[in-house]
């Protein structure tokens, strides 16, 4: 078994490697770095073996041949030095291998039918140079051979069999000796030969290995630089990159500025961002899936809007940024008014089909700042405002915004530094039953009177304790004077208090409440607690979990604002509330406006069937009063029934102030 493996393995090595192309273009290599050398020594040794016979041997041997031999020999070196540039070409490697297995015999014949030639003339010691030559010539060319073992091995074999003729003729124990010691010799070398070509081998096989690893490793590396600066959504710039992008920018406009202060026309651009409105109940409705599949066709339209001179990324949920280097309003118009009509175009996904709208703001470097963060900012806050005011619209940044954001900074400021339980105070606005004129409940509105900034609404200063974490110690400071006010109020009073989303998703703000009523000699079912679509779209989950332990532990619980938002049918379903409260937005034109008077009239019908109560927000004046009536409302809040006020009057209304224009009750 180990000899045919042994011989095997000789075998092999007279074998042409094809499935192997750096094994056979790594032997070439080493060849063109040897085989010149092996040529010189040939040249050399041939010329001293010349010189020593050449009063021996005719002209013919001694100058003619060796001569040819030399010039064939620096040509061949010449061959072989040129070849570097050609082994990139496999098929050239693989016949440049081939010719050395001829040439190599070729050769060993030529210089060994000389040398044998040679060894006929002069005496003792000229033949024994001739032996000398052999010997050292041969070893010299092996090892010059060492990468193809099958050029070697045929050298040898051609040189000694020659030998073998010439040394019959000479008789002498001497010349034996000589023949015998060349043969142990060329076979240790040969042996030498084959274990490193073999460690030749192997090491070319595991630099392959080493190089697959090292390719594996950089296209993995590569991979985790792309998914480090790419969204695995959509195939977008992710936030970092974005921001890397945007930063990169800015120092590239700042460092070629005229005078370092001035930014020329070339440099300057734009941020846009995008958020897409009435996506989050998407998700709620649709599913996830269908919410990836929306969120991908919303990146592609915004590239074909943008175009390939301009970027896009997502920076998260359903935001988007884009940089555009175009400062002309007029153009940054046309592109953000495009991109809002192309995302409210119906979006096409596993659920149906799905129609949203996008909010845009905008902020222009270096006019609205000269930071990353400052630029973003800015084109956040006209997002915001747009958002605020005219939802699927587009907004500049502009400087008038800036005199906003220094406001709001004031305010957050003073938010901060606020003694809330001094600066803050309640007042209560009644909600009445229509059929009765009783007072059904009544709900806490809060107040901030700062000394330095005066008094602050309500939807000025929550936002921005939302955005300041001090929203959580407003609530805490409101509750606890809510608390404290209701004691005095008959047992039979309901009361509201309105929870911002911050409040609502937080597991350790829905302990605090509930520990606190219980603490408190008020009955649960008393308290309703009035949260907002918006609370709800943050977390849906948890605020689901919140409001189950608060209706637990007795309270009610009110969708407030109703109908304004991208409401969902789910949320009446899923988080099982006592109440509803229909926007005033329904209400101021339904005298007139007959699709908000079925609107309403829905909701009536539906909050009947489930059970739950309704009241309607804003009413204002008598003819809305009587239509509410009409269509089956009952009970009702606004001006026209009372106004804020820091005391509450617990009379029933004398009467309700209906007009006579319709009547249906």
């Amino acid at each position: 078994m180990f000899l045919t493996k042994q011989f095997e393995s000789f075998v092999d090595l007279f074998r042409l490697h094809y499935e192997r192309p750096e094994l056979m273009r790594a032997q070439v290599e080493g060849l063109t770095r040897q085989i010149p050398m092996m040529y010189l020594l040939l040249t050399i040794n041939s010329l001293g073996l010349s010189y020593t016979h050449y009063d021996q041997a005719p002209i013919l041997l001694t100058v003619l041949f060796p001569g040819c031999l030399t010039v064939f020999c620096l040509f061949r070196s010449l061959v072989w030095i040129r070849t570097k540039s050609v082994l990139d070409d496999i098929a050239t490697v693989l016949h440049m291998l081939r010719h050395i297995r001829v040439m190599s015999v070729f050769v060993s014949v030529l210089f060994t039918g000389w040398v044998i030639a040679l060894y006929f003339y002069g005496d003792e010691l000229h033949r024994v140079h001739v032996a000398y030559f052999i010997s050292v010539t041969v070893v010299g060319c092996v090892f010059c051979l060492f990468q193809f073992p099958a050029v070697a091995i045929s050298v040898v074999t051609v040189v000694f069999g020659g030998c073998i003729v010439a040394f019959s003729f000479n008789g002498t124990p001497i010349f034996h000796a000589i023949l015998f010691n060349m043969l142990t010799v060329f076979l240790v070398v040969i042996y030498f030969i084959r274990n490193y070509y073999l460690s030749f081998a192997d090491l070319l096989q595991s630099r392959k290995v080493l190089q697959e690893k090292h390719q594996q490793t950089l296209e993995l590396s590569a991979q985790n630089e792309k998914l480090a600066y790419c969204d695995a959504l959509t195939g977008l710039a992710n936030r970092r990159d974005y921001f890397n992008i945007l930063n990169a920018k800015i120092a590239h406009a700042l460092q070629h500025g005229s005078d370092g202060s001035r930014i020329a026309p070339s440099e300057q651009f734009a941020v846009i961002l995008v958020d897409l409105d009435g996506f989050k109940p998407v998700n709620d409705v649709y599913g996830h899936l269908a919410g990836d599949e929306i969120l991908i066709s919303a990146g592609k339209r915004i590239c074909d809007v943008v175009g390939e001179e301009g970027y896009v990324a997502r920076l998260g949920g359903d935001e988007f940024a884009a940089i555009v280097d175009e400062y002309n309003t007029v153009i940054l118009d046309e592109i953000s008014e495009k991109i809002c009509v192309v995302l409210k175009q119906p979006f096409e996904c596993a659920g149906g089909s799905v129609q949203l709208s996008a909010t845009v703001g905008i902020a222009i470097f270096p006019f609205a700042a000269r930071t990353a963060i400052g630029l973003f900012e800015r084109a956040d806050f006209a997002l915001y405002h747009a958002k605020r005011n005219d939802r699927g619209t587009t907004m500049l940044f502009a400087a008038c915004h800036e005199t906003i954001i220094r406001q709001e900074s004031r305010i957050a400021q003073s938010l901060r530094q606020a003694d809330l339980a001094q600066e803050l105070s309640l007042v209560f606005q009644p909600v009445y039953d229509l059929n009765t004129g009783k007072i059904y409940s009544v709900e806490a509105l809060a107040r901030w009177y700062n000394p330095e900034l005066g008094p602050v609404a309500p939807d000025v200063f929550f936002p921005m304790a939302e955005k300041t974490n001090r929203v959580n110690d407003l609530t805490r400071t409101l509750f606890n004077k809510l608390l404290y006010e209701v004691e005095n109020w008959p047992a039979d009073i309901r009361f509201s208090f309105n929870l911002s989303a911050r409040d609502l998703v937080v597991l350790e703000m829905t302990d605090w409440l509930i520990a606190r009523i219980e603490q408190s000699n008020i009955e649960p079912r008393r308290i309703t607690f009035e949260v907002t679509e918006t609370a709800i779209l943050r977390d849906f989950d948890a605020a689901r979990d919140h409001i189950e332990r608060l209706r637990g532990c007795g309270a009610r619980v009110a969708l407030d604002d109703f109908g304004i938002g991208f409401s969902s049918l789910r949320y009446v379903h899923e988080l099982e509330i006592d109440c509803l409260k229909i926007d005033r937005s329904f209400v101021t034109p339904i005298v007139s406006n007959p699709r908000s008077q079925r609107i309403v009239k829905t909701v009536f019908d539906m909050c009947e069937n489930f059970g739950i109560d309704c009241v309607v927000e804003g009413v204002e004046t008598a003819e809305q009063c009587t239509m509410l009536r009409y269509l089956g409302g009952r009970y009702a809040q606004g001006y026209l029934l009372g106004r804020p006020a820091e005391t509450v009057s617990f009379e029933p209304l004398t009467s309700v102030p209906c007009t006579s224009a319709i009547t249906g009750d």
